[in-house]
């Protein structure tokens, strides 16, 4: 599923848009950054109430094309500068990080 096509699902806003047409392949849910390390995969999207720069440092080096933050909550505008430097998509939704799993799972996206 393509991060656009994300996008509608969640009723998301992007911030960032290092990949729209990227192709996602699975979720993982996480606010533990040491977690993402571990098990995140390329072609991922990172779902997490976490808005930090770390949050972008990390996705980086797993190589997560997107980052959905839920619950409404906005990065601080040196975390999207950063986001952009890195191409890194940053879509943010309103909806909590269980509806957006629920959701994205009944598109068809596993973890």
């Amino acid at each position: 599923m393509k991060i656009k096509e994300l996008c509608q699902i969640l009723n998301a806003k992007i911030l960032s848009s290092g990949h729209l047409s990227r192709e996602i392949k699975s979720i993982y849910v996480s606010d533990l950054m040491s977690d993402v390390l571990t098990f995140g995969r390329e072609a991922q999207l990172l779902i997490t109430s976490l808005t930090n720069q770390q949050t972008i440092r990390t996705v980086e080096m797993v190589e997560i094309p997107a980052i959905c933050y839920t619950n409404g909550k906005y990065p601080e505008k040196k975390t999207i500068e950063l986001a952009n430097t890195k191409r890194v998509t940053i879509l943010v939704t309103d909806f909590s990080t269980f509806q957006v799993t629920g959701k994205l799972f009944a598109a068809g996206l596993q973890g």
